[in-house]
């Protein structure tokens, strides 16, 4: 019903004839694609690491993570406010408590379910990713549960750590890891759904590892859990990306800055180069769509224009840092993304709510 909308539309003239074409080739092309990630959800994929580092035995690997490393992750992102960092963290390792989406601070309890919704209560269905209905009648949103599960928190961890070097931030970083990985298999569940959450949530887990990786707790087991994990989330933003012809969003954008932080922070993957590439490629090419002339975002939003000037600008800024060169005709469109909410901020440095909104940050 989709395809023949499209076609409808393109009848009228709304959309070009070979652009529903291609929209509807594209679809056929992700259905058989879905038959056949069913069929093989299974078999575990082995790690695949670059052959340099696939030759290093698990004592090796772990010496080469906990030292200086060919990927560069930008410095600067400690708060000043030191105190109220240690505060939030010291509720997150003796309450788990901390702010979720504007509601306030939740405690999510003893144990953490990962896929229970923390206002309705609702335990969302371990079913495979396609066959989940996110629009439910019942008072759970399941956007609330993608907030907890991009894993924020743990950047909130992070940081406490690096001012403090408690190991229990790190020892509870590990744990919280592995719980939310048995609680959510590869391709199950609720937080496999959206490329855009996978996305947020490997570049926040990318993030948190740069502080933990010193961590004398940091064992070759988790290293290669770690890793297997994180190559989970890229080989399904891959195969997973929120792109049409007919239009692509903040939720594509997300997709493909994912796998770009992926290709350039975890550089032992054996795909990382191709998303890499991949990722800077599509980034650039969605400024060019997605940004108007006078550096808004065509959504007309201000809450989506400040969340995709975050996507670009933390990611044109870990470019600069590993040496990917960026066209400086990006960074003047950058420079004028940022202008514009410059342009549109209240005095008292608040922003008027103009569009859709979900408050979700980089």
């Amino acid at each position: 019903m989709a395809v023949l909308d499209k076609i409808k539309r393109a009848v009228r003239g709304e959309v070009k004839l070979t652009t529903a074409a291609r929209e509807a080739w594209r679809r056929s092309f992700v259905s058989l694609h879905q038959r056949q990630e069913r069929a093989h959800l299974n078999n575990d994929e082995p790690l695949s690491l670059m052959p340099a580092y696939g030759r290093m035995n698990a004592d090796e690997l772990l010496a080469h993570f906990h030292g200086p490393r060919e990927a560069k992750f930008f410095s600067g992102l400690i708060p000043s406010e030191t105190a109220e960092l240690i505060a939030s963290a010291e509720r997150i390792v003796s309450e788990h408590s901390w702010p979720l989406l504007g509601f306030g601070e939740q405690s999510f309890g003893k144990e953490i379910q990962w896929r229970r919704d923390p206002l309705s209560n609702y335990a969302w269905p371990l079913d495979y990713h396609r066959d989940i209905k996110l629009v439910r009648t019942d008072g759970s949103d399941v956007r609330v549960l993608w907030e907890l599960n991009r894993l924020g928190h743990l950047l909130t961890l992070a940081c406490a750590y690096t001012s403090t070097h408690d190991e229990r931030y790190s020892a509870l970083f590990f744990t919280q890891l592995r719980s939310w990985a048995e609680q959510n298999p590869y391709a199950h569940g609720p937080n496999w759904t959206c490329a855009m959450e996978v996305s947020l949530r490997a570049m926040n887990l990318l993030a948190a590892f740069e502080f933990f990786r010193h961590s004398p707790q940091l064992s070759a087991d988790f290293l290669e859990f770690f890793l297997q994990l994180l190559q989970q989330h890229g080989n399904y933003i891959r195969r997973n990306l929120e792109f049409s012809y007919i239009a692509t969003s903040n939720h594509y954008l997300s997709d493909v800055v994912g796998l770009l932080w992926l290709g350039l922070l975890l550089p032992e993957l054996r795909d990382a180069e191709e998303w890499r590439d991949f990722g800077l490629r599509q980034m650039l090419l969605e400024m060019d769509k997605q940004v108007l002339a006078d550096g808004a975002d065509f959504e007309a939003s201000t809450g989506y224009h400040r969340f995709v000037t975050e996507l670009f600008l933390y990611s044109f800024w870990l470019c600069r840092v590993n040496s990917v060169e960026i066209n400086p005709r990006y960074w003047s469109r950058l420079h004028e993304m940022l202008g514009y909410i410059r342009a549109y901020l209240r005095p008292d440095g608040f922003a008027p709510l103009i569009g859709d909104t979900d408050s979700g940050q980089v």
